[in-house]
Formats: structure tokens, C-alpha cells, sequence
């Protein structure tokens, strides 16, 4: 080995140990942060803790033998589902429209982008509110707005459908911005040159979005589901604040329950079981989203 080459290789080693001495804070703060309170809520899920009785010592799998049977449980998968398809499809759909429709804008227009990111930059907690009082009769503009004309609007908040209504509304309002983002970002990645290629070959700028444009969208609409998709996992702000899981228990998402179990029934252990299963869902998409986006890409 020459000296020039030993120089070389100690550069190097020296490089990685200064790399690897960098990281070393983001991996603390990820154990502290992520792992430790992972590992004591799987821990809580196999016993038998309660807020007010304390534990037994019984370990197992009791709790979750017990989720199989819960019809509560059922019901709220069944609230989930419903928040997380509609809401994610709903932010999608107009992220992308609003996303194709402001790359047309060129100029001191393109200005007027930044206030779609405005719901985005909003907390949860003040979304909520906001559409809280859209959806109350007697704060509700848009109802004294039609009691002008003799017309009553009927409260959402009062049936189920409504209910869940209500909620996908504020959530695709404040996260569509999200979509829009990165589905813009994607566009300008796009060459422009096969859009002007099919107008010669007389494709209609329908049929260029449709079989030009929106499969070279495929992989930034995949991870956008797959983040949303989990993110809406955590609808626990919007249905506090908004129905507090009512009319009566007909919008009680997972998260919610598990919130009810833990906090207002004191049964600690079954909430954390609980915790633990969305957390077993939200790991199972995101993996069987991230093969479909390698297949998607290759």
C-alpha cells in the first residue's frame, strides 16, 4: 500500500466516524422519543392494568383475545375505514385538480399559490372549531345565510352520515394542501415537450392528462395516499372537537376508542392494545404501499 493511498483510506474512515458521530443525536432522540414509548405501550397491552385498580400481575394475551370480540371495536374499524377512504380520496382528487390547475398559472399569479397552503399551516384544533361552528345551527353562517330565504338546513351533527360528513369535510380541507404540494412538484418534473407531442398527434388535453400525464403521476399519488392514508389514522382532534365520537357512539374512530378505553373507562391496558393494533395497521400499509410504489417505479 502506498503512503498516498493509506492517506487516502484514513481520509476516509476519519469521514465516517464523523458521520457516524453526527447521527448519533437523531438515534437518542428517536429511542427516547419513539422506541421507549412503543416498548412500554406493548408492554402495558399484555397486562392488566387499571387506572383506579391498578394490576394483578396477570401478563397475556387477554386483551387481545378480547378485541375480537368487542363490537365497540368493530363498529369503530368500521368509522375508520370510512374517515380514512373518503377523506384520503377526497384530498387527492382536489389536491391534484388544484395542483394542475395552478401549474397553468404563469406570471405574478403564480403569487396566489401560497394562500392553498393556508388551511395546511392551520392546527388541527382551530380547524376544528372553525368547522364546528359551520356545522352548528346557531353559529352556523352558512344556515343564517338561508334562514334569510325561509330555508332550513337540516345539522349534520345530529345523524351519523352527517357526522362522519362534517369530519371528512375539515379534514380534507385542512390536508389537501398537503396532495396539492407534492402532486405540483411532480408536474413540474414533467417534461412539457410530450404534452405539446400529443396536441401534434391530436390528443385532447384530457386524454394527455389521462394517458400521459397521470400515469408519470403514479408514484408521487402513492406516496401521498400511503402518508395520508396513516396520518388519518390520528382523527382524534377533528371528532373531539367536532362530535366528541356522537351522535352517540356512531363516530367513535379506533383512535377514539382506544382514547375512551384508557381515559374515561380507565382500562389502560385494553386502550394500549388497542394503540397497538392501529399502530400493526399503519406498519402493515405503509410496507405493502411501499412494495406497490417499487413496482410502480421500476
Amino acid at each position: 500500500m502506498t503512503p498516498t493511498t493509506a492517506k487516502r483510506r484514513g481520509a476516509t474512515y476519519e469521514l465516517e466516524r464523523g458521520y457516524r458521530r453526527m447521527i448519533i443525536p437523531a438515534i437518542l432522540a428517536v429511542g427516547i422519543f419513539a422506541i421507549v414509548p412503543l416498548a412500554g405501550m406493548l408492554a402495558l397491552s399484555f397486562s392488566d392494568y387499571h387506572l383506579i385498580r391498578g394490576s394483578k400481575g396477570n401478563y397475556g394475551f387477554h386483551n387481545f383475545i378480547k378485541l375480537v370480540s368487542d363490537k365497540r371495536l368493530m363498529n369503530s374499524i368500521y368509522v375508520m375505514a370510512v374517515l380514512s377512504v373518503f377523506g384520503v380520496a377526497a384530498q387527492v382528487i382536489i389536491g391534484t385538480a388544484v395542483a394542475v390547475g395552478l401549474q397553468k398559472i404563469t406570471g405574478k399569479w403564480r403569487v396566489g399559490r401560497v394562500l392553498f397552503l393556508v388551511p395546511y399551516a392551520v392546527p388541527h384544533v382551530a380547524v376544528a372549531l372553525i368547522w364546528l361552528s359551520l356545522f352548528t345551527p346557531t353559529l352556523s353562517p352558512i344556515n343564517a345565510f338561508f334562514d334569510l330565504f325561509g330555508i332550513t338546513v337540516p345539522s349534520f351533527l345530529t345523524t351519523q352520515n352527517g357526522a362522519l360528513f362534517a369530519i371528512i369535510m375539515a379534514d380534507t380541507w385542512t390536508n389537501f394542501p398537503f396532495a396539492m404540494l407534492i402532486i405540483l412538484a411532480a408536474l413540474q418534473g414533467i417534461s412539457p415537450d410530450l404534452d405539446e407531442a400529443a396536441a401534434l398527434d391530436g390528443a385532447t388535453r384530457v386524454k394527455t392528462f389521462i394517458f400521459i400525464t397521470l400515469p408519470l403521476l403514479m408514484p408521487a399519488l402513492l406516496m401521498i395516499t400511503l402518508f395520508r392514508f396513516i396520518d388519518s389514522l390520528k382523527h382524534f382532534p377533528m371528532i373531539f372537537v367536532i362530535t366528541k365520537g356522537g351522535p352517540g357512539r356512531s363516530t367513535q374512530a379506533t383512535n377514539f376508542y382506544a382514547y375512551v378505553q384508557t381515559f374515561q373507562n380507565s382500562n389502560v391496558a385494553y386502550g394500549a392494545s388497542i394503540a397497538v393494533l392501529l399502530f400493526a395497521t399503519a406498519a402493515l400499509i405503509s410496507f405493502y404501499v411501499a412494495r406497490l410504489n417499487q413496482r410502480v417505479s421500476a
